[in-house]
């Protein structure tokens, strides 16, 4: 077996939390699936997935032919802070008595979502190996910390850009457990050549509609400035109702200031409005094709700065919640969305534009290079992670050698023959002497008689002696 030490197939537990992970996860999956030989999968269904609200979205993990080996209702209803800190509580309670049955090699985690530092912080504490997708990216608000959070409990990284590589380097992460891979959906993205996408457009769209001539808006509360997020969205949904095009609008996830944001969708009267189609989850390979060929995407997601850009689609990335994430040239930034007026000439700059496909979050390559990782992990290797910190001066700490150290002073004997030095006990005791000549210019006595304390002093550091200062003996005194 082409492995690094194992004896045994390698037991990998892949936890998925949401729609959004999942669609990194499936080709993953899928690739360890492959190679039975190998691998043995064992699937975790935990987080929104299990929730009718959010499009009971575990169905399409069976329809994609995995075997769910658990489900963790782990989420508590709220969608404010508190909710959030409870469901990772829940999960945090669940979790150790299914990787006590399952007892899994490694597990694989994706993102930076509160679920996923459950699953982490737990893996962590039960000595299992954890495998951290997307670690090192930037992008803003509470996920940022989230996903720095899970980079430390995790033992392996796989990055999607050469960025968020250096960047887990610079957060002194051994680079010979970090992986570039490319993101992992772009495997399904740069391959996708469905001809039959105008059913696909008909079905979650209408039948008039055309290529090119609609749009697609996925918004998010960002959990750091839920009021302006709010606020943010609603501005958004009248600027959409001005520019009056067929819009596909996907709710929004399970983070606190959802439900406030689905509140201010059915104020509206978006989900009956005759230009609108309200969804709780579109299935990835659906959704590709949606993006692939709509006159632009607006919100804050991920997949609008990450995996659109693989289609050169326009983009409307809204507010701060992608603001420090890498993107292709088919992005116009709003980051003050603060007016109708702002987000509707962004939709009149980009709608209908065609870019240069970006493959800067991967090449279709990067499921391949991760099950090649996978198995080189050798499982005989201590668990214990090592930090690759920078170099820094050693700290000098009080121990017993210090405090039975002789202190002591150098004395300088400037003797018109010889020049000198002796480091002496504070008790009067010599207990090491120097001897030079006396070179004959002033300058170079003035350089000896410095080389020769330098020499002393760093003599005196081995002799456990303590030098307190200096003192010159006039050659009168010492005849």
């Amino acid at each position: 077996m082409e492995k690094n030490g194992n004896n045994r197939k390698l037991r990998v537990c892949v936890a998925t939390c949401n729609r959004a992970d999942y669609s990194k996860l499936a080709p993953i999956m899928c690739g360890i699936k492959t190679e039975p030989e190998f691998f043995e999968l064992d699937v975790v269904v935990l987080g929104s997935h299990l929730i009718d609200d959010y499009g009971n979205t575990y169905r399409m993990i069976e329809q994609d032919d995995f075997d769910i080996n658990t489900r963790l209702h782990t989420i508590v209803r709220g969608e404010d802070e508190a909710a959030m800190v409870e469901s990772v509580g829940l999960a945090l309670v669940k979790l150790p008595d299914v990787l006590n049955r399952l007892k899994p090699d490694i597990m694989i985690v994706h993102g930076d979502r509160f679920d996923a530092l459950a699953l982490a912080t737990s893996a962590a504490l039960m000595n299992i190996r954890i495998l951290h997708i997307e670690g090192g990216e930037v992008s803003g608000t509470i996920d940022d910390s989230i996903r720095h959070a899970i980079t430390k409990l995790a033992h392996y990284h796989v990055c999607c850009t050469r960025s968020a590589e250096q960047h887990l380097i610079s957060m002194c992460e051994d680079h010979d457990r970090i992986l570039l891979a490319g993101c992992p959906s772009y495997d399904k993205l740069l391959c996708a050549k469905n001809k039959d996408y105008m059913s696909i457009i008909r079905m979650w769209l209408g039948d008039d509609v055309k290529p090119k001539d609609y749009i697609v808006a996925l918004q998010h509360p960002v959990t750091t400035d839920i009021k302006h997020s709010i606020k943010m969205f609603e501005l958004t949904l009248d600027a959409l109702i001005s520019f009056n095009k067929r819009t596909l609008v996907l709710f929004p996830n399970i983070d606190a200031g959802s439900k406030e944001m689905v509140r201010v969708m059915r104020k509206k009267g978006i989900e009956h409005h005759p230009n609108f189609r309200a969804v709780k989850h579109v299935p990835f390979e659906q959704f590709i094709q949606l993006v692939a060929h709509a006159g632009c995407v607006i919100g804050n997601s991920s997949c609008g700065v990450r995996e659109v850009g693989a289609f050169g689609t326009p983009v409307i990335n809204l507010g701060t919640r992608q603001i420090g994430r890498e993107t292709g040239e088919n992005v116009l930034h709003v980051r003050d969305a603060d007016t109708q007026d702002k987000i509707l000439q962004a939709l009149h700059l980009q709608f209908g534009k065609q870019y240069p496909c970006s493959k800067i979050y991967g090449d279709g390559n990067a499921v391949p290079r991760i099950l090649k990782f996978l198995k080189s992990i050798d499982l005989q290797e201590p668990l214990q992670k090592k930090f690759c910190f920078p170099p820094v001066k050693d700290n000098i700490s009080q121990d017993i050698d210090h405090i039975l150290e002789t202190l002591s002073a150098l004395a300088v004997d400037l003797g018109g023959t010889n020049l000198r030095v002796a480091i002496v006990s504070m008790k009067g005791e010599i207990v090491k002497k120097y001897t030079q000549f006396n070179p004959k210019t002033y300058e170079e006595r003035i350089n000896l008689i410095l080389q020769m304390c330098v020499e002393a002093a760093a003599e005196a550091v081995k002799l456990n002696c303590r030098i307190l200062g200096v003192a010159q003996v006039f050659p009168q005194v010492a005849a």
